[in-house]
């Protein structure tokens, strides 16, 4: 079982992240619900077809991705109501399926557009499963 940490630019989401550069250890999203999101690490063949993914998309993936094999199977991350909304509560997911929508109550999980240089959106996450960023370190580009 691993995780995967990555760089994270050029994207979309529901409040303005032009400009920002993201640090993200990612899993595959098993399911969310009104208190929790749990997120499973991914397997050898899931890990392989992620990796390709970002390597067909250096722009929003830029730099080096680092995987971290682990013994933890599942992670699971409680939602509390009282969390303020800033970046760094926010829980970025990647998914093929346009009308895969997370639980409505909770607003730190939201659908990523990955986009081009202008942020017009660009690249299609084409994978068969979800995957669900935890953010580490979020900066500005210069």
């Amino acid at each position: 079982m691993y995780t995967i940490n990555t760089q994270l630019a050029y994207f979309n989401c529901s409040f303005n992240s032009k400009r920002l550069i993201l640090n993200l250890k990612w899993f595959r999203l098993d399911k969310a619900d009104s208190s929790s999101l749990n997120a499973l690490c991914f397997n050898s063949t899931e890990l392989e077809q992620f990796q390709a993914f970002i390597g067909q998309n250096p722009l929003n993936f830029p730099g080096q991705s680092f995987v971290e094999p682990t013994k933890i199977e599942e992670f699971v991350f409680f939602i509390n109501g009282n969390v303020p909304q800033g970046i760094l509560s926010f829980y970025p997911v990647l998914s093929k399926n346009a009308d895969t929508d997370t639980h409505p109550s909770i607003h730190q999980v939201m659908k990523i557009v990955l986009t081009d240089e202008n942020y017009q959106p660009a690249a299609h996450y084409t994978l068969d499963f979800d995957v669900i960023g935890k953010i580490e370190i979020c900066r500005n580009a210069k």
